[in-house]
């Protein structure tokens, strides 16, 4: 099953069904569907079927027709895994890429986006979605359509995430967007410049940075509400997410004592002006605080504010350097690339490589990603995010117009930077297993759009020859 899953069956890897894979109950569950579904749906699209092969498109991939990955080997294959890991959708043009680069050669080549031309999609954003470049001075007041602006970061995540070259770091900025989660429903047009400065900025660079970066985000700071914590009342509620989600894991050598001390720590951390990151040093507390065991003596009769802000820069920086982090951020790596499970070895391997290296993630992204470990993993269920994205990719999508596929793929049950709480969109199978109708919904919408100026599908690949036997042939070849 293609569609859902990053492998062609799960069968031969011993995944079991998703009933077989719940422990707990799923707190709601959203919608599956197989690719055999969708490709069935496709196949009752006719018309204009020869006008879509290789034709140029200018917002997106040429699809060109026969190009066809073989689903009864490429699973067998290290580097097929390796496309269908580290993109959004395999297509034709990736796995030729990945042919001649090789293994390493093609890991390489993803691990360093900023040498790779991105040009194009990022004309299309610009040309289509401009208010997702914009500064959040020009985001707010008078005469601002907010909201066209939230749909417009919404629309170009989705189209980033199916046309980007930069493959392996929209699959990271998907993996740190949950893992900072803010929801878009509390903080507005904030979340475009956190978006665009912090997650995006820092997605493939290193973790150190990305936090520093998250913990002076205006949106962060509204989203757990840090801008209105002050000496007298401290808010603890970004004080306990920084360690419980964002460095340490749940109950990881930090307790109660520590979320109010670092509460304490960090009042004084707001938002200003421009909406990004300012210092009050009247909100701050200056008397003596203890943090995970170290001794913040506080300030004197006349504080001074760069010795007040400097207390919250050292307790991220303790928190950064914390082995309890290398290990957190190893395992959830290595859950989001390699499997639900992943060996005990490989997140040790990935977490010494964070202790060496300061955090940096391509390193850990290439320790995780070895072709045996690869080889080693089960297939992974795509989120509905995800399965759309390597949807539009693997149908070969012209989209001149995202908005309306972006809404249909909300619908799925994963609206981006709509999340409400802090833990981020679940990458748990039993999460989202279960009925098919929403995933049926979206595929039976996508296959049938055939709109020069909105959205067009190119079919031809899953009918040849154009009968029921024909698709069911290509679907099992």
């Amino acid at each position: 099953m293609p569609t859902n899953l990053d492998s062609d069956t799960m069968e031969q890897e011993g995944v079991t069904s998703a009933a077989e894979q719940v422990t707990m109950p799923s707190r709601r569950r959203f919608f599956a569907i197989g690719a055999s579904a969708a490709a069935a749906l496709a196949a009752t699209q006719t018309a204009d079927a020869q006008t879509n092969r290789g034709r140029t498109n200018p917002f997106g991939p040429t699809s060109p027709v026969g190009a066809k990955v073989d689903a009864s080997t490429d699973w067998q294959d290290p580097l097929l895994r390796l496309v269908r890991r580290i993109t959004m959708g395999v297509t034709p043009e990736e796995v030729a890429l990945a042919r001649q680069l090789g293994y390493a050669g093609y890991l390489n080549y993803h691990l360093k986006p900023d040498l790779i031309d991105d040009a194009a999609v990022e004309a299309a954003v610009l040309a289509t979605m401009p208010m997702t470049l914009r500064p959040y001075a020009q985001l707010v007041g008078a005469g601002v359509d907010s909201n066209e602006a939230q749909n417009q970061l919404s629309d170009a995540a989705l189209y980033r995430a199916a046309f980007s070259k930069r493959q392996l770091k929209e699959r990271m900025v998907d993996f740190w967007t949950d893992h900072f989660t803010i929801s878009m429903n509390k903080v507005g047009v904030r979340k475009i410049v956190d978006d665009r400065d912090v997650i995006r900025a820092h997605a493939m660079g290193n973790f150190k940075t990305l936090l520093k970066a998250t913990s002076k985000s205006g949106a962060m700071l509204v989203y757990l509400d840090q801008n209105r914590s002050t000496r007298g009342a401290p808010n603890q509620n970004y004080a306990r997410e920084i360690m419980e989600l964002h460095t340490l894991g749940v109950d990881n050598g930090y307790t109660q004592n520590d979320v109010a001390e670092l509460s304490r720590i960090l009042t004084g951390w707001t938002t200003g002006g421009e909406g990004g990151f300012a210092f009050s040093s009247v909100n701050h507390d200056n008397g003596a605080k203890t943090f995970l065991g170290r001794a913040f003596p506080g300030g004197t009769t006349t504080p001074n504010a760069a010795m007040q802000q400097a207390e919250g820069e050292a307790a991220v920086q303790m928190l950064v350097d914390h082995p309890a982090t290398a290990n957190y951020i190893a395992l959830k790596m290595a859950r989001w690339l390699l499997s639900y499970t992943p060996p005990q070895t490989v997140v040790d391997a990935t977490a010494a490589v964070f202790t060496a290296t300061g955090g940096d993630i391509p390193s850990m992204i290439r320790t995780i990603l070895s072709a045996k470990n690869l080889m080693a993993s089960p297939a992974k269920y795509k989120r509905p995010f995800h399965l759309a994205a390597s949807a539009l990719r693997g149908m070969g999508a012209q989209v001149a117009n995202v908005r309306s596929v972006r809404q249909r793929t909300d619908q799925m049950g994963q609206p981006i930077y709509f999340w409400e709480q802090p833990n981020g969109y679940p990458d748990r199978v039993d999460w989202w297993s279960g009925l098919v109708l929403g995933r049926w919904s979206y595929m039976a919408d996508l296959a049938n759009r055939n709109a020069a100026t909105q959205t067009r599908i190119d079919t031809s690949l899953f009918r040849t020859p154009d009968n029921a036997t024909g698709v069911l042939a290509q679907i099992d070849g």
